[in-house]
């Protein structure tokens, strides 16, 4: 395991750092001709992030001549188990980033999205959403998970304490006690959110050096759960901290 720590006061730089390995990730795949997987965050670093990601994205395509077309599949870290209409749904506010991206020809982007209380108990859209993992990655692994930390610790809806940051052999899990309200969520687990290429995780502001500090100092706290399961080719810590 390659475990690397990025620091810059800058979160634009933390950012295009960031998209600019991720984007040459998803290039790879390309040029192997097979699909690329990627996992996305929420909040406001995550909006950041799915804007640079759409238009570097879109630079790439634009300048590709093969004539290929290329699939690109987005997950999302984690969601509020609330209607798909919810404006304040991870989702929803990481599709809207794409604005360019989608309208390019030669590429098609599946935007994979957990299901709502209209069709799901909370339960079953976990266990859904688990099954589309598995039916489009089986044991494959991610190209790139980028996730958040909260001042908490917690990364996706996986937050210290609670029994489903633990290690799951599920590809999904619910949660039904989520400090942050909602508190029902569905999560992709910490095992299988380990199971990536590269994981990269953003500490940004001075109310995360607390969970910088119990994770980099004393191997605590949800990111450690992926650590622990050793299945990431490389994980870097991208932040505007000095620890």
């Amino acid at each position: 395991m390659n475990i690397t720590t990025v620091v810059d006061p800058s979160t634009d730089v933390l950012v295009t750092t960031v998209v600019s390995k991720t984007v040459s990730a998803i290039a790879h795949n390309w040029q192997q001709f097979r699909p690329a997987h990627i996992v996305l965050t929420g909040g406001r670093t995550g909006v950041q992030i799915a804007q640079t990601l759409d238009t570097e994205i879109f630079r790439h395509i634009s300048a590709d001549k093969s004539g290929d077309v290329f699939n690109l599949h987005i997950w999302f870290s984690d969601e509020r188990f609330t209607k798909l209409s919810d404006p304040e749904r991870n989702d929803t506010k990481l599709i809207a980033a794409f604005t360019k991206s989608p309208k390019a020809k030669n590429l098609h982007i599946y935007f994979h999205r957990v299901s709502s209380p209209d069709s799901h108990t909370l339960e079953e859209a976990a266990d859904d959403y688990a099954h589309l993992l598995d039916d489009s990655l089986s044991e494959h692994q991610f190209d790139a998970v980028l996730l958040s930390m909260g001042e908490d610790g917690h990364i996706a809806s996986l937050f210290p304490g609670l029994e489903s940051a633990s290690h799951s052999f599920k590809f999904a899990v619910a949660v039904d006690n989520s400090p942050k309200p909602p508190a029902e969520r569905v999560s992709i687990s910490a095992d299988r959110l380990a199971n990536s290429s590269a994981i990269y995780i953003f500490a940004i502001g001075e109310g995360k050096r607390e969970a910088l500090v119990n994770l980099m100092v004393n191997h605590q706290g949800p990111v450690a759960l992926l650590q622990e399961a050793g299945r990431f080719g490389q994980m870097m810590i991208a932040t505007d901290l000095k620890i």
